[in-house]
Order: structure tokens, then sequence, then C-alpha cells
């Protein structure tokens, strides 16, 4: 399988130690996305580089783009990559338009690549097995979720404070958490309302969600976590049920059902480009599209301090 990447700005380093461990995979080519990259062939010399992308795809004719530039570029570079027939692994979200979604999905549709995004959380232990859990029927009926993302800001590259580079807290931070929510709910959202502090870059963020069959969910987002602070991220989810709460936080689930509580500490979930490079569809298009519309649309309702409907 010929492989190459476009762009190193994402979790492209997460993709990198799996593609180094597939004997079936010749990675061909690294270029940049954009002029914001700075100096790409210094990422992995042994890899040819080349100043143009879409040079690149043209000469190398990679079976694989592993597509990770610059957030507000990887529409652009998804739909490169799909008007020549090359399969997309890309970082999320996959465009920061909702203009730019639709040229995406139809783009995937009609030229029939294979396509998946980097939503590498979902696939965390703690957070995979809790999902699990909550939906073998762990907590009884769900009935809320609360969803955590706080960051250290530290050193970011100049484009974040760019909206059309960087595309906005909410889609680059916030999504890992509609995910989540998603995810462990199995419901479609209906309703957003949002609101931000800060502007290029939003600091921090809160979001409340009404989801199918009267679930209520929120999430909250941050970039202020302090530099003493044990680890770069602190991620969290709270679902209450009728029967139960599961709590993750610090890779543990904290789950109480009745009179039983346990910690539990998952080692093991599957490996997401593991599981697509072995043609497997760990996340389907269908599902990546509608969790980057969320997103974007819970962007517009922070900016526009009002509640939008999320249809479809």
């Amino acid at each position: 399988m010929k492989v190459c990447l476009i762009g190193v700005c994402g979790h492209v380093r997460q993709a990198m130690r799996v593609l180094r461990k597939r004997e079936n995979v010749i990675l061909c080519g690294i270029a940049p996305g954009s002029i914001q990259e700075g100096r790409v062939a210094d990422f992995d010399p042994t890899i040819p580089f080349y100043e143009d992308y879409r040079v690149m795809l043209d000469e190398v004719k990679p079976d694989l783009a592993v597509v990770s530039p610059v957030f507000g570029l990887t529409g652009e570079v998804i739909l490169a990559c799909a008007q020549r027939r090359a399969s997309v692994f890309s970082e999320k979200p996959v465009a920061t338009t909702l203009s730019q979604l639709e040229q995406v999905e139809r783009a995937v549709r009609e030229n029939g690549i294979r396509f998946c995004a980097m939503h590498y959380l979902r696939y965390t232990p703690a957070f995979y097995e809790g999902a699990r859990m909550v939906a073998e029927g762990a907590i009884g009926e769900l009935r809320m979720i609360t969803a955590q993302k706080s960051y250290r800001y530290g050193i970011r590259p100049q484009w974040y404070g760019e909206r059309s580079l960087y595309g906005g807290t909410i889609p680059w931070v916030g999504i890992h958490a509609i995910d989540w929510i998603y995810h462990f709910s199995g419901k479609r959202f209906l309703t957003v309302r949002a609101r931000s502090v800060g502007k290029n870059p939003e600091m921090a963020a809160l979001c409340q969600f009404e989801l199918e069959g009267d679930v209520m969910a929120s999430m909250n987002l941050d970039y202020y976590r302090p530099d003493s602070a044990p680890t770069h991220g602190d991620d969290r989810i709270r679902c209450v049920g009728t029967e139960g709460v599961l709590e993750i936080r610090e890779c543990r689930i904290d789950w109480m059902n009745g009179q039983t509580r346990q910690i539990l500490e998952p080692v093991d979930a599957p490996e997401l480009l593991t599981e697509f490079l072995d043609g497997k569809d760990p996340i389907s298009p269908e599902e990546i599209f509608y969790l980057t519309r969320v997103a974007l649309l819970t962007r517009e309702a922070a900016d526009t301090k009002q509640e939008i409907r999320i249809e479809g």
C-alpha cells in the first residue's frame, strides 16, 4: 500500500506509529498542506519530500493519504485527494465551514474513496469501555451527559489566531466531546446553545445540547489548564442514568449502580487506523460528516449567541 502524508499539524504522529509497523505500507511522500506549516521536510527525512502536495499526489498516486494540514485547510486537501481517488485518513474536523463540508461529503461519495477521520479519543480504553457499558445498560436509561476538555495553551502556532486557518476551538477541541456524547448516547442532536470567551482563538466555551429521547448533554472546553497541572489535558465525561452513574477521569471508570461501586482501569481498545487499514469501517463517513456538522453549528451558536436547531 502506497501512503503519502500531507501536513503534520494534528495527530499525524499517532498515525505514524501504526504506519511504521505495517509491513505492507510504503511511505512514498510527505508534503506540507500550506505555507504556514514550516519545516515539514524535517518531520521524517527518510520519506521523500515534495513542496506541493498536488504534485506528490499526481506523481505517487497513493492508495492512501494521511491528511493533517493547518486545520482550516483540511477540507481543501481532502477534495484534492478525493478528486484523484486516493483514500483518506484525515485529521478532524474534516471541514471548517458548512459549504466546504457539503463539498467534501459529495466528493467522497461520488469518487467512491474509503474515508475516515482521526476521532482517536473515542478509542482510548476507558472511553471505549465506558461507552460499551452504557450501551449495555450499566446505568439504566440514559438521562444526561456532561463532557469536559481542558488543555494547557502553552505555545501554539501563530495561525491559531486566525479563524480561517484555525477553524475555532469548538470544531478543533469540542468535536471530541461531541463525538463522546453521540457515541455514549446513540442519540441525534436536536438543538444547541453555546457561549465562548476570548477571540482568535476562543479560550473557553460552554455548550448545551438537547438530544433525542429527552436526553440532556453539555460540554465545557478551555485552554486555561495551568502549566503546574500534572498532565497536558483533563478529559472527563459523566453519564447519568435511571439506575446509576458512570464517570470517566484520568483513564479510569467510576461506575455506581444500585448498591455497587467499581473503579475500572481498562487497558485495551481497538486502534482506529489499524481497523481502517484492515479494511474495516470503524467510524462511517456519514457519522464523521454528521459530527462535523454538529460541531460547526455549535460554533455558530456560540458566535451568534442564539439557539440553533440541528436538523437531520
